[in-house]
């Protein structure tokens, strides 16, 4: 069955735009099995489950992870607008979906990923408000750090903040603020399901300027 639903998703690549037509990456899933013990024999079993493509535009603007459990889209800077990005998310998802007709939607969401660049010392919370906050009399100076709080929204929307610093630059340290937004939903038809994606966003700005000062704020004019 599982094969069944694979051939049946690959069929629809060849529908995308020609953007779209790029080499594919398989998605696997890969589950090992070690048997330990004095008595048990010294076997190590790996199995890889396939369960999609990944690829990428010859345009560098997008990617795709198709799967047979879920869809991904992403837009990879520069960045445009809103509207741009959802439109070519559904112009792809409804390649995907009139090949593959999905049983049933669970859940979508929204994710934003954000990346500031810091000066030579300067401190995290001159731009971010959310952070991990080191007691009085620790050492200040961060050396690393990561912080994550999932929060509820709504009866059916969840928030997933994280911030951190990402791997630094020569000349310049790497601010991290991740937020994503998860609805849940059962849609009855295509309207619903955009609608729903679409509602995401409002919520999301509000998080996002939320989370940040106004030097950052200030950095986005």
């Amino acid at each position: 069955m599982a094969q069944a639903s694979l051939s049946v998703l690959q069929e629809a690549f060849p529908s995308l735009p020609d953007d779209y037509q790029t080499k594919r990456e398989p998605i696997t899933l890969s589950q090992t099995q070690v048997n330990l013990g004095p008595d048990a024999p010294k076997t190590m079993n790996v199995d890889q489950k396939p369960l999609g493509w990944r690829l990428g535009t010859k345009s560098g603007k997008y990617t795709v992870q198709a799967r047979t459990d879920w869809f991904i889209f992403s837009r990879l800077p520069p960045y445009t607008t809103w509207s741009e990005f959802a439109s070519e998310a559904e112009n792809v998802w409804r390649v995907f979906n009139d090949a593959y007709r999905p049983a049933s939607v669970q859940a979508v969401s929204v994710r934003f990923i954000n990346e500031l660049g810091l000066s030579q010392g300067e401190i995290v919370e001159k731009y971010l408000k959310f952070y991990i906050n080191v007691p009085e009399g620790a050492p200040q100076s961060f050396v690393n750090y990561f912080a994550r709080i999932e929060l509820m929204h709504s009866a059916d929307t969840t928030v997933t903040i994280q911030s951190g610093l990402l791997p630094p630059l020569p000349d310049k340290a790497r601010l991290l603020l991740d937020i994503e937004v998860t609805k849940t939903i059962a849609p009855k038809d295509k309207n619903e399901l955009w609608a729903a994606i679409n509602s995401l966003q409002e919520p999301k700005n509000q998080i996002f300027f939320s989370c940040i000062t106004e030097e950052w704020k200030a950095r986005l004019a």
